[in-house]
């Protein structure tokens, strides 16, 4: 396609962001858009009914024409979402936080994370981060201009995180290092605490800042999740990224939350006066209310993700030449469809034409290329109906 001109004033732009025609992503959807029977199992959504209660409170509050609940609230968060929030904590991960000097409520977990990354990382700055790993956080890193080094998740280790790679990788110089448990795309989690004492001990050592993402927290499977917090209550070298748009299907609603030493926090909250002003606030009062009853439908919907993911993993060992390790946490699987064919982007394009919509393992890093990244967070006969397509796709 002949690219349109983009006038004198654009020309002297360099661009921040390359551009792809055909990139697979825009494959997927341009063969999505002409078959709209396919089965999306490719976006990193919770694809399950977010709770009926906070859904009804966030109506009514919306409704207020007393209190007016749609006006700007404080850039730092609703001080009472942040007490539910230093609550929600101490309940979930066994952390305490001081809700006024801790905690900034933010627009998701990514922008936690972009705030973080604007204050803290500086041109040539060394940072670490996890192969495969998340997509857009890299793309947040190199708006930085940081030197970008990685530790390998290995397929071999069914991708849990190797605290050994991690601490060979920690060296003097290297100022973020990146912890994503349960992991996107691979569901990887630190699941030894006296690992996560070793990896923090070396940052205090070698002065490196770690960011713990723990967005898939509350849906882990097999024992208790291992978080850093406890591990560094001062947060002197950490900061903590949770999210409730995952966690409670509230994807579009943007919320979440950082963690961190009250100078990093008051650095992040004069940053975010600049980019979003507050955080959606219907969203804010919504959670405030909501987020001490959370427990029962946090059961409910752990209980039928880990049942989703167990029949899913059963029935995707079964394909000759398909291996699929257990999920931990989270809602994803990485498959090695690697056997069958090594380009995780051909394969991809052969789901689709199946009727599956995936996301390669290419897209996440070097060490996912061969796998596909696929998503368990639908209700069950979405999923069966997904598999049985793949099983269907693979056998002819």
């Amino acid at each position: 396609m002949e690219e349109l001109s983009r006038g004198r004033a654009l020309g002297k732009v360099t661009a921040v962001i390359e551009e792809s025609e055909r990139s697979p992503m825009g494959t997927m959807k341009k063969i999505m858009q002409e078959n709209p029977d396919i089965v999306n199992m490719s976006i990193g959504e919770a694809n399950f009914d977010p709770p009926a209660e906070l859904i009804d409170i966030a109506c009514r509050l919306s409704a207020d024409k007393v209190n007016r609940r749609s006006l700007y609230t404080s850039t730092r968060g609703l001080p009472p979402l942040r007490q539910a929030i230093a609550r929600y904590m101490k309940k979930t991960l066994g952390a305490d936080a001081d809700p006024d000097e801790n905690i900034l409520v933010t627009v998701g977990g990514t922008e936690a994370l972009h705030l973080a990354i604007k204050v803290l990382v500086r041109p040539g700055d060394k940072v670490l981060l996890p192969n495969p790993g998340w997509g857009a956080l890299e793309g947040l890193m190199r708006r930085q201009g940081p030197e970008i080094l990685y530790y390998p998740l290995r397929k071999a280790h069914a991708w849990t995180v190797d605290t050994d790679a991690v601490l060979q990788a920690m060296h003097a110089g290297v100022k973020v290092l990146v912890v994503n448990s349960p992991s996107n795309p691979t569901w990887a989690m630190v699941v030894d605490p006296a690992g996560w004492a070793r990896i923090m001990e070396k940052a205090k050592e070698l002065d490196i800042f770690v960011f713990s993402d723990e967005v898939y927290h509350v849906y882990t499977y097999e024992g208790p999740f291992v978080s850093a917090v406890g591990l560094d209550p001062t947060f002197e070298n950490l900061l903590l990224i949770d999210s409730f748009s995952k966690a409670f299907a509230v994807m579009g609603w943007r919320i979440g939350y950082a963690v961190a030493h009250p100078w990093l926090i008051r650095q992040m909250d004069v940053y975010k006066e600049t980019v979003s002003a507050c955080t959606p606030s219907i969203a804010q009062w919504a959670f405030a209310e909501y987020l001490d009853s959370c427990d029962a439908y946090l059961e409910q919907r752990r209980a039928m993700l880990k049942d989703n993911m167990e029949k899913m993993v059963a029935r995707l060992n079964a394909i000759p030449g398909v291996f699929c390790p257990k999920a931990q946490g989270g809602f994803y699987l990485l498959p090695d469809f690697s056997a069958l064919e090594p380009s995780s982007v051909a394969m991809v394009e052969k789901l689709l034409r199946g009727g599956v919509a995936t996301a390669p393992g290419a897209a996440f890093g070097s060490m996912g290329e061969g796998c596909l990244r696929l998503l368990f967070s639908q209700e069950w006969l979405d999923v069966d109906k997904a598999v049985s397509r793949i099983e269907k796709t693979l056998a002819g």
